[in-house]
């Protein structure tokens, strides 16, 4: 079956149904059940700019504090109680403030969103969708299943779904660390303790495993895009159009006939429209191409012709 129809699905759709997913209610989840991760997450990263930019303020740990921290367990060679577990103890304390901000941050993140509900009356701001479209879903709810009764097979959930609390969602910065200067190299000579050093390489690590390679993801589901080709109209519903995601627009631009294929893109106040015009300008698309408007106005006539529909 050829596929003419693609929604590209942000947290503005979840929102838009009532869904409490902005990261300023993960904070307040944490709020309730990890009070020492808020603390240490605020610290090790900054107050407002981290709940307001969470992902990518991810990519700017403040290594130093964590550093400054764990000085006290670098004990001296010629302290006088010297045991070998010594060796350990700095390299073993960095590490554990690196597990907090990743491995149960994440558990907790996913925790949050396994909890968010749908309120009673989320049909009532349903909006009109083609079930037998293609989605890329940038959330990790199944609200387009739940629904909107999409079959799971006709979307990509680019950052993974949360299932259960095993589940590996793609959580992350955008900030390529290749790009920047590792502490291993910048503090690492012949007087460097061997201590210090193997700190460096955690807080170093840090940086490779919570980027998100969108390189990588497109890479390893190519043939989705690739299934993109035949697509007549594109539909953004809620999503922010940040430059982290903007690899995946071009890649399906890539794809498509862009001098023909239309894009119908959701909005929620003027500057995101300023925004988000200056963003497909960016792109060399056509802005004849590009029609901007709230969510709930794109093909509302199908809406009130046929009802709440999707809920079939």
């Amino acid at each position: 079956m050829t596929i003419k129809k693609l929604y590209i699905i942000g947290n503005g759709f979840d929102i838009q149904h009532g869904l409490k997913s902005r990261y300023w209610d993960f904070i307040e989840y944490l709020d309730n059940t990890d009070k020492q991760l808020v603390e240490k997450l605020e610290e090790y990263f900054g107050g407002d700019a981290l709940w307001s930019d969470f992902e990518e303020t991810l990519a700017y740990l403040n290594t130093e504090q964590i550093v400054d921290e764990c000085m006290d367990y670098l004990q001296p060679y010629s302290a006088e109680d010297w045991s070998d577990a010594y060796n350990h103890d700095y390299r073993y304390e960095v590490q554990q403030r690196i597990n907090l901000i990743t491995d149960t941050l994440k558990k907790r993140f996913t925790e949050w969103i396994l909890q968010l509900r749908l309120p009673n009356k989320a049909n009532e701001n349903m909006v009109v969708v083609d079930k037998n479209a293609k989605f890329i879903n940038f959330n990790y709810t199944d609200t387009l299943e739940r629904l909107y009764k999409v079959a799971q097979e006709k979307i990509f959930y680019i950052h993974n779904k949360a299932v259960d609390t095993n589940s590996t969602l793609i959580l992350g910065h955008s900030r390529n660390p290749q790009n920047a200067k590792k502490l291993d190299e910048l503090y690492n000579d012949e007087d460097t303790d061997v201590r210090v050093a193997e700190g460096n390489r955690i807080l170093d690590d840090y940086f490779i495993e919570t980027y998100k390679s969108t390189e990588t993801i497109i890479t390893e589901n190519s043939d989705f895009f690739d299934s993109l080709k035949y697509l007549e109209t594109i539909y953004v519903f809620g999503h922010s159009l940040s430059v982290v995601d903007r690899p995946y627009f071009l890649e399906i631009i890539k794809r498509i006939d862009k001098d023909k294929v239309t894009w119908k893109v959701s909005f929620h106040n003027k500057k995101n429209l300023i925004d988000f015009q200056a963003f497909f300008q960016g792109l060399d698309i056509s802005s004849a191409l590009v029609e901007f408007d709230r969510m709930y106005n794109f093909d509302k006539t199908q809406l009130k012709l046929f009802g709440n529909n999707n809920k079939n």
